[in-house]
């Protein structure tokens, strides 16, 4: 009898109840660690990107009443 992929792909591997416990903690501290920086993240340059759209919005209209005093 000849092997088709099916067969020789099929390997009897099954991981060790530890180490699908090891696999779900990993995915849980990653998850925790992520929501952690994105929320750093956010806290800190949310402001930032707040004050630098007031920064453009304040140039934006220091061009436009140069513009339109110099017609």
């Amino acid at each position: 009898m000849t092997l088709n992929d099916r067969h020789i792909k099929n390997t009897s591997f099954t991981p060790s109840p530890a180490h699908t416990a090891l696999k779900k903690a990993a995915k849980v501290v990653g998850i925790a660690v992520g929501a952690v920086v994105g929320i750093i993240l956010w806290a800190i340059l949310r402001p930032i990107f707040r004050g630098v759209g007031w920064l453009i919005s304040i140039l934006t209209e220091i061009v436009i009443i140069y513009w339109i005093l110099t017609l």
